[in-house]
């Protein structure tokens, strides 16, 4: 590997200094038509390649070509991007980086932050994109700007802005499994110059994936939702802006979670469709019942002499009320009901400028986080446990961050952030005797915990641009994701420590043949210190411990080839070696201890690819376009063990969609389908049933979608 990794380098500084040097300059900052902008550094847009980080980036028109959703859709474009989910909270990985500790008293270690606002908990992370300008997807640690808990790397989402010209847009989808989803926004000024408003809303609903052959009870995993979002943009005077945002989401759906049996069970209707992957047999329909809402206030100053000064100012609640059926058969076993309500405040202030060769961001962050746990795991016909945690969090940061051009070739960044949290964890645990409805003798059992966790999480890098359209950068960083506590223990001594990553990191952004070819790439090391891990032990029982230690490497190439006006083809390749080290105490289901270095961690495949191609000819006045795609994964394991049925083996989805855009570029119509091929496989596995189940991946599912805009 080592030897793999040298020989790319090498490759990449030969490619960058033969093959670019007769390419005319272009100012790093400076956008032409097509060109992607980011505003993942904090301290302005800049283009995508210029900015020395490994982002992939999706704008509003390459996110209409892919039919992207909601989070879920951005695996197949993103390299080493995972995501699965438990029923209603997603589980997101970034080079192998992640966590399936979703419940209360636990963090995310990748995160999504929607217009500059962290979203805490993973329950809130399953909504449709709405008005979105772009999303940039952000991998590696990115402790010392965004700080809480990115360690694997974050997810930004980014509204469009409201302003001076009026824009409209609708769009109609009819898909099969009778799906249903109207979308709309408009734009525009209210007092031309000083006030523009922009509202969009949403409204979706569409039947089960999963056909559940048990009599009476319903499918699985279907969608309804709807949701809204307005945004009032002020600029009384020039140097002045200020954003008010609010939004508001509701879903009543039967989200599947972890219902598919993939073993032989005592229960004969299980049995009978094992194998099967569209089909499930349970004797309780899953529910989730969501609603989220926030408020977020924005306000941008220009001090003058290049500096800036911005307040972020955001309040969140989360609802979540979930049933599943946790035996995963139709014998009535054993349900699982779940409560999870949240609230949350966060502000942070920062000043951005430029001094010379000198370009800065420093601010500071506060966040506090307020979250009720009721969950009942009912044993029939003998025992419902019941866990009721209370966790409030608060949190404090300050940070800054630093590029020195050196010369107008070689710039140099240093930052550093530091972190200092505290969890007050109060836990009531109960188990109820189903016949009398009582306590059993030694409950209920209430404790209190508490725990401080602090950090520096610093960053260097170097960043070289040798000649025009060529990028090179290397980085060390550090990422740090506080401590927390398991939900439903009942032991006072319970609790888990952080962890801690060091990323290395080189890159290189080439823009060639006057932007013909683009080929953006990278190579990493993690050291991963005590990553926190949870086991499925017994039925309705986890275990969320820290394994001593782990080793990361990679390698990450995105292309795309525009050979005409009218085509472009990419290709993306991913490389993971992600293994345990010295994780000796892992444990697997039944309690049972075994040592688990050497093996993988879960969800990073070694290898991940994906072709694509897209088009673009003009037809008379107006345009047909497609697109194609194919993204391959090898083989995946979803615990420690590395066995049995807790894994997933390669697969490969087919993607496409063609369309018509009309005379004028007033209406389009697209036809589109997703895993074409109707591949069946599962994201993830649990141990918590009467054997191993999985969550299963989306079937094929296909289209019409039309479109209309002002």
């Amino acid at each position: 590997m080592g030897i793999f990794l040298r020989v790319l380098q090498g490759g990449l500084l030969l490619t960058a200094s033969s093959m670019a040097m007769a390419q005319e300059a272009d100012a790093p900052n400076t956008f032409d038509d097509g060109d992607i902008v980011v505003t993942a550094n904090k301290t302005g847009a800049s283009r995508l390649q210029d900015t020395p980080l490994s982002i992939t980036a999706f704008s509003d028109a390459t996110l209409a070509a892919t039919g992207v959703k909601d989070v879920r859709d951005l695996t197949t474009m993103t390299p080493n991007l995972q995501v699965t989910q438990n029923a209603s909270f997603s589980q997101v990985y970034i080079r192998g980086i992640g966590s399936n500790n979703v419940f209360g008293g636990s963090d995310p270690s990748s995160t999504i932050h929607v217009d500059g606002v962290y979203l805490a908990r993973p329950a809130s992370y399953l909504s449709n994109f709405l008005d979105v300008e772009r999303i940039e997807v952000l991998r590696g640690p990115q402790g010392t700007l965004y700080g809480r808990n990115s360690v694997g790397g974050t997810i930004n989402v980014i509204s469009r802005k409201p302003g001076n010209d009026f824009a409209a847009k609708a769009q109609f989808t009819y898909g099969n499994y009778d799906l249903l989803r109207g979308e709309a926004y408009v734009s525009g000024p209210l007092v031309t110059d000083k006030v523009a408003a922009s509202i969009s809303v949403i409204g979706t609903r569409r039947d089960g994936y999963l056909k559940n052959i048990a009599p009476g009870v319903g499918d699985l995993d279907n969608e309804k939702t709807y949701g809204t979002r307005g945004q009032l943009r002020f600029t009384p005077s020039e140097p002045l802006e200020i954003i008010l945002r609010a939004d508001y989401l509701k879903s009543d759906d039967a989200l599947a979670g972890y219902v598919k049996m993939l073993q032989t069970t005592t229960d004969p209707l299980a049995n009978s469709i094992i194998g099967d992957y569209r089909k499930v047999a349970t004797n309780i329909r899953s529910s989730s019942n969501r609603q989220q809402w926030g408020l977020a206030g924005e306000i941008n100053y220009d001090l003058g002499s290049d500096m800036q000064i911005k307040s972020l100012t955001a309040y969140r609640e989360n609802r979540l009320v979930q049933v599943g059926d946790t035996d995963g058969t139709a014998v009535n076993t054993r349900r699982t009901d779940q409560f999870e309500g949240q609230r949350q405040f966060s502000q942070e202030l920062n000043l951005t400028g430029k001094t010379g060769g000198l370009t800065y961001i420093a601010g500071l962050y506060y966040f506090s986080e307020n979250i009720k746990v009721d969950s009942s795991v009912t044993t029939y016909p003998t025992v419902r446990a019941n866990f009721a945690p209370t966790i409030q969090t608060s949190a404090l940061a300050a940070f800054a961050q630093g590029t020195y051009a050196l010369t107008d070739q070689f710039s140099v960044t240093a930052g550093i952030r530091y972190t200092r949290e505290r969890k007050d964890f109060d836990q009531v645990a109960t188990n109820f005797s189903l016949p009398t409805g009582l306590p059993l003798a030694t409950y209920p059992r209430l404790y209190s915990s508490r725990g401080i966790y602090k950090a520096w999480t610093p960053k260097i890098a170097v960043e070289y641009r040798p000649t025009s359209g060529v990028l090179l950068f290397a980085s060390a960083t550090k990422g740090f994701k506080s401590g927390g506590f398991n939900f439903s223990s009942v032991n006072p001594a319970q609790g888990f420590d952080p962890e801690t990553l060091w990323s290395y990191e080189a890159g290189a952004k080439l823009d060639l043949f006057d932007r013909l070819l683009r080929i953006n790439a990278s190579v990493f090391h993690y050291a991963y210190k005590d990553l926190q891990v949870q086991s499925f032990l017994t039925p309705g029982v986890i275990d969320i411990t820290n394994a001593a230690d782990a080793r990361v490497n990679g390698v990450e190439i995105e292309s795309e080839l525009r050979p005409t006006s009218w085509l472009q083809i990419g290709a993306n390749l991913a490389y993971l070696d992600a293994v345990y080290k010295n994780y000796t105490n892992a444990l697997k289901p039944g309690n049972i201890a075994f040592d688990a270095s050497g093996n993988h961690l879960n969800l990073s495949p070694k290898w991940a690819y994906t072709l694509y191609s897209q088009v673009d000819v003009p037809v008379g006045d107006g345009s047909v376009f497609g697109r194609a795609e194919y993204s391959h994964r090898t083989r995946q394991y979803f615990t420690a063990l590395n066995a049995g049925l807790d894994q997933q083996a390669g697969y490969g989805l087919i993607n496409g969609s063609i369309g018509y855009n009309f005379p004028g570029d007033r209406f389009q119509i697209i036809a589109f389908g997703r895993n074409l091929g109707n591949k069946a496989y599962v994201t993830s596995t649990a141990s918590f049933a009467a054997g191993i189940v999985g969550r299963v991946g989306e079937p094929r599912t296909y289209g019409l979608r039309a479109i209309v805009k002002y």
